[in-house]
């Protein structure tokens, strides 16, 4: 039971930074590029686009918080997206298109990531007989 509670609070945690960085980047993304001494932006719809959906994905972790054993197959959207962010992110860095600071959300994801598999492998529902 003790687990239970941990897995609820860290899916609680993980909609709550969804739902922190994704309207950060959906309305501040200008002031943020311009402090990081990047280019702007010449067409913002694909990122507001991408943080519309990493605010809906924060809508995800909340169900699996709601319900862990109803709702298991969000942690596997969110190990599949995060991972990806993280992979993205640190590519673009690599190739110099974007800043370190950049990364570091991607390093979160993954940190959210490695967490959400740990559930998924750890914590089987027990079966209806």
């Amino acid at each position: 039971m003790q687990k239970e509670k941990y897995y609820k609070r860290l899916f609680l945690v993980g909609a709550v930074w969804n739902w922190v960085v994704a309207p950060i980047f959906f309305f501040a993304y200008a002031p943020i590029f311009k402090y990081l001494e990047m280019e702007p932006l010449r067409y913002v719809l694909p990122l507001q686009l991408f943080m519309a959906l990493v605010f809906v994905f924060g809508i995800a972790y909340f169900y699996v918080y709601k319900n862990l054993v109803r709702n298991r197959d969000c942690a596997k959207l969110g190990v599949y997206s995060k991972t990806a962010v993280f992979v993205l992110l640190t590519y673009y860095w690599i190739v110099g298109e974007i800043v370190f600071a950049l990364v570091i959300p991607g390093i979160v994801d993954l940190i959210f990531a490695g967490l959400f598999l740990e559930f998924l492998i750890r914590f089987k529902p027990v079966p209806v007989t």
